[in-house]
């Protein structure tokens, strides 16, 4: 009897530091999510020459270009970071082109399945640094507030709104 009350004693203590392993390995998962600041997006018009100039309208805009300052974390280790950034229509859609990179990433916050536009990767050193994506898609653009969130593993990192006329 005293074995198995030993025996039951043990597999408490088990389960109960599995469930604490379980809460700090999500806390550190957190502490971990590189965040981003100063999201800034311009509407481009390409011009025939090539060059491209900064437009508001959206009959004018052919890409959209999302810069962001990814902000030190020394929690994380340096090395490859994925960032996932998802521009949302005034529809409330998703822009997403399979052919392009879009895919869909998993919240951790939620569980649940999110679309994005693209993921961008840069070489983190724990530093922070500057990184810029273009989203170019070949299609027109509707008129109206537009929402882009970026995230950091599973997490949202930094988000802003933005408008084409």
């Amino acid at each position: 009897q005293e074995s198995e009350a030993t025996k039951a004693n043990l597999m408490s203590q088990n389960e109960e530091l599995s469930e604490e392993r379980a809460k700090l390995a999500k806390k550190v998962n957190i502490a971990s999510v590189v965040k981003v600041s100063n999201i800034e997006v311009t509407g481009l018009k390409i011009r025939n020459n090539g060059k491209r100039t900064k437009k508001t309208r959206a009959d004018n805009v052919d890409e959209i270009q999302i810069c962001f300052n990814v902000t030190e974390n020394n929690v994380v280790e340096p090395n490859m970071e994925r960032f996932f950034i998802r521009i949302v229509n005034p529809l409330g859609e998703t822009l997403a082109i399979e052919d392009m990179g879009s895919g869909v990433i998993k919240s951790n916050d939620s569980g649940e399945q999110i679309r994005f536009t693209k993921a961008e990767e840069i070489d983190y050193d724990r530093s922070s640094a500057n990184m810029c994506s273009v989203w170019a898609p070949g299609q027109e653009f509707q008129k109206g507030p537009y929402t882009v969130e970026v995230y950091n593993k599973g997490y949202l990192a930094g988000s802003t709104t933005f408008e084409l006329d």
